[in-house]
């Protein structure tokens, strides 16, 4: 009973379960599975279909974005390579640029400091060149000229003549003085010493001895010797101070770096000078002053001649303390008789 009751309630169960599922039913008829097996085989077709175009579609599209993603990379990779090449270019541009600007300052400070350094030259070196040739034809003309103004004078060494010339030179026009010397015209300084120098010793008379034609001799040696001192002397003094002679020149080439503005114009043309054109300037002054130096040496040489030459006379006035007599030359001269 029990047995019975149980299967029933299965049967009732599997009943249920079996009205409730369709496909359930469906099964339990014929052809059923046939249908089911080709439905079933369309279905894994058009799945295996569908799986296929959809792995190929994301197969190709998988293969473009990764065409394109590489696409990507290279163009990022050529710009950035573009880039970083014109970082570089542009360093290396103005790197360049930089050198090329830096070599041309430097060319061309170097030329200016040359320019400036060489042009500078001191002031005026023509001017000053010039003048200091001019004042060395004039000091080694002085010898000629200064024998040009003693020619004409009467008395001369070692020779004899009449008098009367000189007196007469004397007499005619007006008398010379000193300023003849300074005033720059030879014949008036040639007049000049003329008169200072004196006579001419005339011929003395064939005395017939030996021993008084010797005393003549004697006598006008000594006497020539500080006579034509003198005319040296003053002869040297006139040629100096001739218009074109050393005295003049001297005055110029001192005034070319001292002039009537007290050395204004030339401490103007120094002042932006480089060193080498002030040293070339120092050098200038210099020789100039060793010029000037050897003029007043010869000055002073020329003082000590004449110092000579009055000592001379003065000792010859001394030992002889006597007037010669007519016989024997001219008359010494009142400055050289002993009181």
């Amino acid at each position: 009973m029990t047995v019975r009751t149980t299967a029933l309630a299965g049967l009732a169960t599997l009943a249920a379960a079996i009205g409730v599922s369709a496909p359930a039913r469906a099964q339990s008829c014929v052809g059923v599975e046939q249908r089911v097996n080709l439905q079933t085989s369309a279905l894994t077709t058009a799945i295996a279909g569908a799986i296929t175009t959809t792995e190929a579609g994301l197969i190709a599209q998988e293969v473009a974005e990764r065409a394109r993603l590489l696409s990507a990379v290279k163009v990022l990779t050529a710009q950035s390579a573009a880039g970083s090449d014109q970082i570089a270019n542009g360093f290396r541009a103005s790197s360049q640029a930089l050198a090329t600007t830096v070599v041309t300052q430097d060319q061309r400070q170097a030329v200016a400091l040359a320019t400036h350094r060489y042009g500078s030259i001191g002031y005026d070196p023509c001017g000053s060149n010039t003048k200091a040739q001019a004042l060395y034809t004039a000091m080694t003309g002085s010898t000629a000229v200064r024998q040009q103004i003693v020619t004409p004078v009467r008395a001369q060494p070692g020779r004899y003549a009449d008098p009367k010339d000189w007196v007469a030179d004397v007499t005619s026009g007006e008398a010379p003085d000193g300023a003849a010397l300074y005033g720059g015209d030879p014949d008036a300084a040639s007049k000049f010493i003329n008169a200072i120098v004196g006579p001419p010793d005339p011929q003395p008379r064939n005395t017939g001895s030996t021993a008084t034609n010797d005393l003549d001799r004697l006598e006008k040696t000594g006497r020539d010797s500080y006579r034509s001192m003198t005319a040296v002397v003053l002869a040297d003094i006139a040629a100096d101070y001739r218009p074109d002679g050393p005295i003049a020149k001297t005055r110029a080439l001192s005034g070319h770096w001292q002039g009537s503005d007290g050395g204004a114009a030339w401490a103007a043309g120094v002042s932006g000078q480089h060193d080498r054109g002030i040293i070339q300037d120092a050098v200038r002054m210099e020789a100039a002053n060793l010029a000037l130096l050897a003029h007043q040496i010869k000055r002073g040489m020329r003082t000590e001649a004449t110092a000579a030459a009055l000592l001379l006379a003065m000792v010859n006035a001394r030992i002889s303390n006597t007037v010669p007599s007519p016989r024997r030359g001219s008359p010494t001269p009142a400055s050289f008789q002993t009181p």
